[in-house]
């Protein structure tokens, strides 16, 4: 099972815990509270493993030492920003963990520069567009819109409309309008 899977499983864990004690965390009995909070604490520290799973995996991938080839380590890299978009939108969507995301980011943004030193550079990314994940072509294309601009621009544009309300389609909306500001600017 995929960490992003269980998390999001964990997820529905949570919600059923905080449905099951809404009334308790609403009345005035402190001690049926505090029962209630350290039920939940648990659930947290499942969370804090998987997510620290799935750092550590995509740490591992950043690693050159476990391919043999320049070729090898670009896939490897690839298929790590792809586990990354699933966990980093998972530990959004889910669990509105933006602490959780925001480190998986820095992986990712680690991954592309990694990727701009080997190869051919962040272009290795472009497999990505096609990918089924809404999430992950967002990702790809966030990362590759000024590479491949005519490429990139329609499939942000079509996650962005059919993905609102999801991390896929704040960021294929947030990656056009930077690409927009600055292609403004660069024009200049």
């Amino acid at each position: 099972m995929e960490i992003d899977v269980s998390i999001a499983r964990l997820g529905a864990k949570l919600d059923k815990w905080f449905d099951e004690n809404r009334s308790i965390f609403v009345s005035e009995n402190k001690k049926e509270q505090a029962n209630a909070l350290l039920s939940g604490f648990p659930l947290v520290k499942e969370l804090d493993r998987l997510k620290d799973d799935g750092l550590a995996a995509i740490r591992v991938l950043l690693n050159p030492a476990h391919t043999n080839t320049p070729a090898e380590y670009a896939e490897s890299l690839v298929r790590g920003f792809e586990f990354a978009t699933k966990l980093a939108d998972t530990l959004h969507d889910e669990l509105l963990d933006t602490d959780g995301e925001t480190k998986v980011v820095h992986l990712m943004n680690e991954i592309a520069s990694t990727l701009d030193g080997i190869g051919a550079g962040r272009a290795a990314l472009a497999i990505l567009l096609d990918n089924p994940s809404p999430g992950v072509r967002a990702a790809a294309g966030a990362y590759l819109i000024k590479l491949m601009p005519s490429r990139v621009v329609p499939i942000l544009r079509e996650i962005e409309d059919t993905e609102r309300g999801s991390s896929a389609g704040f960021n294929a909306h947030s990656a056009i309008i930077r690409w927009e500001r600055e292609s403004k600017v660069d024009t200049k």
